[in-house]
């Protein structure tokens, strides 16, 4: 006959036993937060980077309900870092400009996914001060010129374009400085560090909605002809299920929605559609004519 245990053992082995099940419990819920797909963003600094993140809160909130992914959301402070965390597998989709697209899709093998209607027809503006007399691109010869960050289509690569298209003097191309971004552009054109300057139409439209560029101190004398420009681009090996989710929810996204309107007022946007690759051959060439582009 088995002798019963003393008491001290008896309540040692019930309060190891309910740690063990607290460990346990622990360990299950640890796992279940490990399995939780993390799906990894990044957008290139079109304005200030920081704003930009703060802005974008409820765009993550409104992806994580979606995919059911935990979302991280990056934005570095230049262009060329959003191609490089691509191709590195740090970054899992991003939000390219048609020139770092192209970029990342001839290194890295990116597939494209969607973008803003308006990406299908989009325009740079070229921007003076009112009493300038600077007219038309043929009289920016003799002028001080700004263009945005190197990689950006809508502030570069396509402004720089047409400059050539149009024979503009090659002193002012090579003479430009090169501010970093639309938004440190259309600031440079107003306090007259530079007599002229191109950028983002939507960055200079937004700019001059919310009172951070006084209608008074600018004027537009140039729109280019139409490009197309940003998209949402997967890195190359990501899981199809949640590149196909994470397309789904911005395709979905309804302006007639208060909710959804939100979210697309964020990504200045009305709507999205699906993004292919053969669109972005016209500004290839661009890049390559301009060097650009191997």
């Amino acid at each position: 006959m088995r002798r019963p245990l003393p008491f001290r053992t008896t309540l040692l082995l019930a309060f190891l036993l309910a740690a063990g099940l607290c460990l346990s419990c622990s360990g299950g819920n640890r796992a279940g937060q490990a399995s939780q797909t993390t799906l990894r963003l990044s957008m290139i600094p079109t304005t200030d980077p920081g704003k930009m993140l703060r802005e974008s809160q409820p765009l993550v909130d409104y992806l994580q309900r979606e995919t059911g992914a935990k979302v991280e959301l990056t934005i570095p402070t230049n262009y060329a870092a959003v191609v490089e965390a691509v191709g590195s597998d740090q970054v899992d989709i991003a939000h390219f400009g048609g020139f770092t697209y192209v970029q990342a899709s001839a290194r890295y093998g990116v597939t494209p996914l969607v973008q803003r209607d308006r990406d299908q027809n989009f325009h740079s503006v070229f921007i003076t001060q009112p009493g300038s007399n600077v007219n038309g691109l043929a009289d920016l010869k003799g002028h001080t010129f700004a263009f945005g960050d190197v990689n950006s289509t809508s502030g570069h690569l396509m402004p720089e374009y047409f400059m050539r298209q149009s024979g503009v003097d090659a002193d002012v191309i090579a003479k430009a400085v090169y501010t970093g971004g639309h938004d440190a552009t259309a600031l440079a054109v107003s306090n007259r560090k530079v007599d002229a300057g191109a950028l983002d139409e939507l960055v200079f439209e937004r700019m001059t909605k919310e009172g951070k560029l006084a209608p008074d101190s600018v004027r537009v004398f140039y729109t280019t002809p139409a490009f197309f420009d940003y998209l949402w681009a997967a890195r190359k090996g990501l899981d199809p299920g949640l590149a196909e989710s994470f397309a789904g929810a911005l395709l979905k996204l309804d302006a007639s929605k208060a909710d959804d309107k939100k979210v697309l007022d964020i990504l200045s946007a009305t709507k999205y559609v699906k993004a292919s690759d053969p669109d972005y051959e016209k500004l290839r060439q661009a890049a390559r004519d301009a060097g650009l582009l191997k």
